[in-house]
Formats: structure tokens, C-alpha cells, sequence
């Protein structure tokens, strides 16, 4: 069975999205699966990642990357008359690992939908604002259009699987579950672990924007900082819809001078982060899966996060969920992990076994299930 897969967001994308893309083809190679890969990347920027932090040096996978435009696909594909499936050499299965329509014509087609999060603000005024509304509606029409035409759509959780259903339309009997894994955070952990910090930090590891909750977090910091709480906040990611309400807080905030926004940190640098924080803070308004919680649980950390969305099913018991709008239970769930050793211990020990669980060579698994579905239908 070859396969042919959109290697586009492992090139550009650093977060998730990305991160899916480059660990799903390294466990594939694992797999001996690698011979059987055709890999089509198209950007015009120039490489952002090595080959060994793609973990292609060593693959067998044809990889064809064109740099171009990815607006320019879909219309160079109709000009040559050609499908992406022919661009790769011809496959039974070809796999868009993002809700990008570029034509197919001849293989069986799978999509993977991470979280139907653009639907809510897509042509409604009284949706949550998580998204830009132009983009929302865009995003949420591709997605609609590539799981209309797929065989298989693949999602990260139960959760994402019920809301395709609900808002996409896809009958449940082409859903497919292929939980994503955390375990390539273990190659930056050194035997020895890291130093302890010269002053304890929280840490927050995420995309600033509306959906992520930071203006909540702010509050619960500065109640953390007038009860005499040492530590600083560290917020790791870049800006995103709305990060400019989050900037605008922040710079009148008491505790501004405990707070550092770090808006491009490489993967190891993240991982070392992780292991030396007091705790990760995560109580994100609306998730897909979420991957910091269970990778902060694999770098042997305590995480406070979300009660809503996929969060439960992803974290189960090794995090301290929190009603995420209440700024009180963020305050009180980061106060008690803090001051409170046993239960930081037991919620570590609870996140270390979760985090076991989760492994990219489990994805790779079900997912060539899932390719096989696909044929097969």
C-alpha cells in the first residue's frame, strides 16, 4: 500500500498542527513504513527545520517539496491536469494532513480534522470570537469540502470525532481515532534531568490568543503575587487573534515585571522549561487534544487545566481541571498545587503513567489502520 501525504505543515508549522505531521512520518519510518511514503511539501519559504529535525535523514520516503505558493496549488494542479495523488508518483491513499483542497484524481482520500473550532465563529455574530470571522468561514467551508470527498477523516479524540459529526456532517461510521502522542519530548530530557531554576516559575506553553485564556491566567497570577507567591510566569508561544488585549493587560498589570512572553522558543529549550517549572498552566477555553498538557506530564510536571472540551478525555486524572472562565478556580487550583507537595507529587505521578500512553508509534499504528480502511472502502 503506498500513501501519499501533505507534508506541507511539518516545513512551516512548529505547533501542532506541524508538529502531527513531522512525529506521524518519524514513527512511520520506525515502522519500516517509510519506503511506501510520498511526501509532498510546497511553500515558498525556505527551510525552517533540518532534515534530522524533520527525522528524514535516514527515511526512505520520496520527498517532492515545490516552492511555491500554497494559493497557487490548487490552480497549477488544474493547468496540468494532474492530481497531488500523481505529483507523489501515484498512491492508493493519499492523506491531506490539513483541511487544504488540492485535487486528488485517482487515490482513495483521508483528512485529518484537528477540532472544528473555526465552525463557531464561521457566520455567526454570537460566537465565542476565537477566530478571525473571514477566516473562520474559509477554514470551515475547506473543511467541510475535503471531508465531503473523503473516505476516512481521521481526529485526535473521541471529542473532535462527535463534533465532525455534528458540525461537518460526516456520518460516524467515517471517523476514525488516532490519539496523538507526547513522547517526542524524551530525546531533549537529559539522564541527569535539569538544574533547578535560580527562582521558581509557572509556565504556560501556547499560542497567545482569545481562545487560550491568558487574560484569566493574568488575573490568577497577580492573586498568586499579592499572596507573597515567589514565582514569575513564563508565556511561551507567538501572538494570535486577539494576543493585543492580552499585550494591552499585561502592560498595565501590577505584576508586569514578573511576566516574560517568549514568542519563539526552539523544541529543546521548551522541553527544559517544562521540566523546571513548579507547574504548567493550561486552562485553555476550547481544545482538539492539547498538546502541552501531556507533554509538560512526560517532562515530569504538574498541570492545572481546562474542564471543558477535549481536555478531560486527553489529560483523564493526571491534571487538576478547572471551570476555565472562573478566574477564583484557576487561582485556587495553581495556589494548591503550589503550597500543597503531596498532591504535586501525585498529580506528577498520575501524568507520568498518562503521558506513557500517549506515543507516537500508537498513532502511526492506528492511523495505518485507518489508511487501510480508506483503501479498502
Amino acid at each position: 500500500m503506498r500513501i501519499g501525504l501533505d507534508y506541507r505543515p511539518a516545513l512551516v508549522n512548529r505547533e501542532g498542527i506541524g508538529r502531527y505531521t513531522r512525529e506521524l512520518v518519524r514513527a512511520l519510518h520506525a515502522l519500516n513504513f517509510d519506503p511506501n511514503l510520498g511526501l509532498f511539501g510546497y511553500t515558498l519559504r525556505g527551510p525552517r527545520f533540518s532534515k534530522r529535525e524533520l527525522g528524514l535523514e535516514q527515511s526512505r520516503a520520496e520527498f517532492l517539496r515545490m516552492r511555491l505558493p500554497s494559493r497557487a496549488m490548487p490552480w497549477l494542479l488544474k493547468k496540468m491536469r494532474k492530481g497531488v495523488d500523481d505529483l507523489v508518483g501515484g498512491c492508493e491513499v493519499y492523506h491531506h494532513t490539513q483541511p487544504n483542497l488540492l485535487h486528488v484524481r485517482e487515490a482513495k482520500e483521508v483528512v485529518t480534522i484537528f477540532d472544528c473550532i473555526p465552525s463557531l465563529d464561521a457566520d455567526n455574530p454570537e460566537g465565542p470570537g476565537f477566530m478571525d470571522p473571514e477566516a473562520a468561514v474559509r477554514m470551515t467551508a475547506s473543511a467541510k469540502a475535503m471531508v465531503a470527498r473523503a473516505q476516512l477523516v481521521l481526529v485526535p479524540c473521541r471529542y473532535v470525532g462527535a463534533e465532525v459529526v455534528m458540525s461537518l456532517g460526516v456520518s460516524p461510521e467515517r471517523v476514525f481515532v488516532t490519539p496523538l502522542g507526547c513522547d517526542h519530548v524524551l530525546s531533549h530530557l537529559p539522564p541527569g534531568g535539569f538544574p533547578a531554576p535560580s527562582t521558581p516559575f509557572i509556565l504556560t506553553v501556547s499560542r497567545v490568543d482569545c481562545r487560550k485564556n491568558h487574560l484569566r491566567m493574568l488575573q490568577a497570577f497577580e492573586r498568586l503575587v499579592s499572596d507573597g507567591f515567589p514565582h514569575r510566569w513564563l508565556v511561551v508561544g507567538p501572538a494570535g487573534y486577539g494576543s493585543e488585549d492580552f499585550e494591552i493587560a499585561l502592560s498595565r498589570s501590577s505584576v508586569a515585571d514578573r511576566v516574560e512572553w517568549r514568542k519563539d522558543v526552539g523544541d529543546a529549550e521548551v522541553v527544559r522549561l517544562y521540566s523546571q517549572a513548579d507547574l504548567l498552566l493550561w486552562p485553555s477555553l476550547n481544545e482538539g487534544f492539547g498538546l502541552p498538557p501531556v507533554e509538560a506530564m512526560a517532562c515530569g510536571t504538574a498541570v492545572v487545566s481546562s474542564i471543558v472540551t477535549s481536555i478531560p478525555e486527553v489529560c483523564g486524572d493526571a491534571a487538576l481541571l478547572v471551570e476555565p472562565t472562573d478566574v477564583e478556580c484557576i487561582f485556587e487550583a495553581t495556589r494548591s498545587l503550589l503550597t500543597d507537595e503531596a498532591m504535586r507529587r501525585e498529580y506528577i505521578e498520575r501524568g507520568a503513567r498518562r503521558a506513557r500512553e500517549l506515543t507516537w508509534a500508537e498513532c502511526a499504528r492506528t492511523t495505518l489502520l485507518g489508511y487501510q480502511a480508506a483503501r479498502d472502502a
